[in-house]
């Protein structure tokens, strides 16, 4: 009678040995197919391109509130204040302006920086609000500003009052964040602590408060068109799609059950 063996052959150490290296070469194609590494980029507004309305020219500097521009795959929208939209008789007013670097005409009556490349002037209390052009998330982690301030104030060697940040997140809940401005004609560095630049957002908008005598910093039509502000440029990052993370998972179970299989079928060795 033959005898049946309980036990099962080993796979040659060659066979194993590449099998290994194909299971690792399949996590290596998977990881990389599915999330493609966040790509850091910078906005700037060298290359801006208006959306042009009748109202909005192409080659205009100068926008009202409701204007739009992109630059860098991202998609502007410039508003006014709510308090200049509060009325009932509200139009449209001058709410922001891109000022090419060296362009310091640009900025009659008003104390604006001193810049080597073109940035946006947020005026007369308006904001910016930022979204990419695909509508995928981002995150923001730096940005350079400044403030601007009335030709009255050259010299004044204080703040003029706070940048702020409006960050939405894809759950529709928002994250703030401000910061001091800095005295006129200078640009000042923000690297966002981790609260902030660690969350991804679907929009970001930005607008300045001013100070009052008492401290309290307000863009509420108080201190009417006092809050001005100056963005050169901003560090984002991509942030992979829901579905390209589930993608990853999958291929990283089916790999994991792969593993399982051949170490069954090894007698339990690996």
């Amino acid at each position: 009678m033959t005898k049946l063996s309980s036990s099962r052959t080993a796979a040659p150490p060659g066979r194993r040995i590449r099998s290994g290296i194909g299971l690792l070469a399949c996590a290596a194609v998977l990881a990389s197919a599915a999330t493609p590494p966040a790509q850091a980029a910078t906005i700037g507004f060298d290359n801006v391109s208006n959306i042009v309305t009748p109202a909005l020219p192409a080659d205009s500097p100068l926008y009202n509130g409701g204007d739009r521009f992109t630059t860098d795959r991202f998609l502007a929208v410039v508003a006014d204040s709510a308090f200049a939209q509060s009325f009932p008789d509200y139009e449209p007013g001058l709410a922001g302006a891109v000022v090419g670097a060296q362009q310091w005409s640009a900025c009659t009556f008003l104390a604006c920086p001193f810049g080597e490349t073109s940035y946006y002037a947020g005026v007369n209390d308006g904001s910016l609000t930022l979204s990419r052009e695909d509508g995928s998330a981002f995150r923001l982690s730096a940005l350079t500003y400044a403030g601007i301030g009335p030709e009255s104030e050259e010299g004044a060697a204080h703040s003029m009052g706070q940048l702020r940040l409006w960050g939405t997140t894809a759950a529709g809940s928002v994250i703030t964040a401000t910061a001091d401005l800095p005295e006129l004609h200078a640009w000042a560095d923000w690297t966002l602590d981790n609260a902030f630049a660690g969350t991804s957002l679907t929009s970001l908008r930005i607008d300045a408060c001013a100070y009052t005598a008492a401290g309290a910093c307000l863009n509420d039509g108080t201190l009417l068109n006092a809050s001005q502000f100056a963005v050169g440029t901003l560090s984002v990052s991509a942030v992979p799609e829901p579905s390209a993370l589930a993608m990853l998972a999958g291929g990283l179970a089916l790999l994991g059950a792969a593993s399982r299989t051949r170490r069954l079928r090894n007698g339990g060795r690996a």
